[in-house]
C-alpha cells in the first residue's frame, strides 16, 4: 500500500509540475506578444497629400506583420464591445495601439487635425475618403510630372530604376489601360512602353550618353527593362 501511495504522490507531483510549466509558458507568450505590440511601428514614409496610395499599402503591411488581429481594427472587425463587457478594456487598448501607429506615420501638420477621431477605424475611413482618389486626374498628372522630372543625379543605377518602377507602377494602378479591343490594348501598351523608355533614357546621367544614343537607334525600340540591361552591359565593359 505504501508503494501505491508513493506512486500516487509522484503522479500528482508530475501533474502539478506540468501544469505550472504550462502556465509559465502561457505567461511568457503573453508577455512576448504584449512587448511586440507595444513596440513602435516603423515604415520609411509619413502620409502627406501626395503619397496616400503608397503609404496605405505600407502601413497595412507593417501592421499585418505585427499582428493580423490588429490589422482588422482598420476594418472595424472586431466591433467595439459594450462598455460593460469584460473585453472592452482590452479592445480599447488594442485600438489605441493601432490609432497611435497611424498618427505617428502622418505628417505633423496633418496629424494635429486628426486626433479627435474616437477609433482607429474612423480615422482610417476619414483618410480613405480624403486621399483615396483612384481616378483623380490631378494625381495622375503629378505622377507623370514626377516620372518626367526624375533624374539619376549620380545615384546607383539599380536604385534609380527602382524609383522609376515605383512611379510607373502607381501610374498604371491609377490609370489602367482603358482599351477593350485586343489590337487597341497592344497599341496602348506599346505607347506606354516607349514613354517609359524615353523617361528612363532621358533621366540617365551624362556618362551614359553614348549608350543612350545606341539604344534609341534600335529597331524596334527596347522596353525600359531592355534599356536597363543594355546600360548594365555597357557598364560591365
Amino acid at each position: 500500500m505504501a508503494e501505491d501511495n508513493n506512486y500516487g504522490n509522484d503522479d500528482l507531483t508530475i501533474q502539478i509540475s506540468n501544469f505550472l510549466k504550462h502556465c509559465l509558458n502561457n505567461q511568457n507568450q503573453n508577455q512576448t506578444q504584449k512587448q511586440s505590440l507595444s513596440d513602435s511601428l516603423k515604415i520609411s514614409l509619413k502620409l502627406n497629400s501626395q503619397n496616400y496610395a503608397q503609404w496605405a499599402r505600407m502601413i497595412r503591411v507593417a501592421i499585418g506583420g505585427k499582428s493580423k488581429n490588429l490589422l482588422n481594427y482598420l476594418l472595424g472587425n472586431p466591433a467595439p464591445p459594450e462598455p460593460s463587457n469584460e473585453k472592452y478594456e482590452q479592445w480599447g487598448q488594442d485600438d489605441l495601439v493601432v490609432f497611435s501607429w497611424l498618427i505617428q506615420h502622418i505628417e505633423p501638420a496633418l496629424a494635429s487635425n486628426l486626433t479627435e477621431f474616437p477609433t482607429a477605424k474612423e480615422l482610417w475611413d476619414a483618410l480613405v475618403v480624403t486621399y483615396s482618389r483612384r481616378k483623380d486626374k490631378l494625381q495622375i498628372f503629378y505622377l507623370h510630372v514626377k516620372a518626367n522630372g526624375t533624374k539619376q543625379n549620380g545615384s546607383p543605377l539599380e536604385d534609380f530604376r527602382i524609383i522609376m518602377q515605383g512611379v510607373w507602377g502607381e501610374i498604371e494602378r491609377r490609370g489602367p489601360n482603358p482599351m477593350t479591343c485586343s489590337n487597341d490594348i497592344t497599341t496602348n501598351n506599346k505607347i506606354r512602353s516607349e514613354q517609359k523608355l524615353f523617361q528612363f533614357v532621358n533621366a540617365l546621367d551624362r556618362q551614359y550618353d553614348v549608350v543612350k544614343r545606341y539604344i534609341l537607334r534600335w529597331n524596334p525600340l527596347p522596353s525600359a527593362k531592355g534599356a536597363y540591361a543594355a546600360v548594365l552591359k555597357e557598364m560591365a565593359h
